[in-house]
């Protein structure tokens, strides 16, 4: 079992690189971490959660949804960091 404090280290050693984070119910998230305080990691996901209503169109060629979402995870919850090698 991880510490809050150890995830912590570990997160912010991490910064802004890509990584797995397994937390304690089972689920699995793979992302960036843009930002770690002392309760949260804040992770930017490689892809956005599909809306139930989404549409195929954006209105920009580049538009990237995921780069405006972020997942917020509490540091007591984390089980497993793992840093991917993309």
């Amino acid at each position: 079992m991880m510490l809050k404090e150890d995830a912590y280290c570990i997160c912010k050693l991490y910064m802004h690189r890509p990584v797995q984070l397994h937390t304690k119910s089972g689920q699995i998230h793979q992302g960036t971490i843009v930002h770690v305080d002392a309760d949260y990691v804040y992770l930017q996901p490689f892809t956005a959660p599909a809306a139930p209503d989404a549409r195929g169109f954006y209105p920009y060629p580049f538009y990237n949804p995921a780069a405006s979402t972020i997942t917020t995870l509490a540091l007591f919850d984390l089980l497993a960091i793992t840093l991917l090698l993309l």
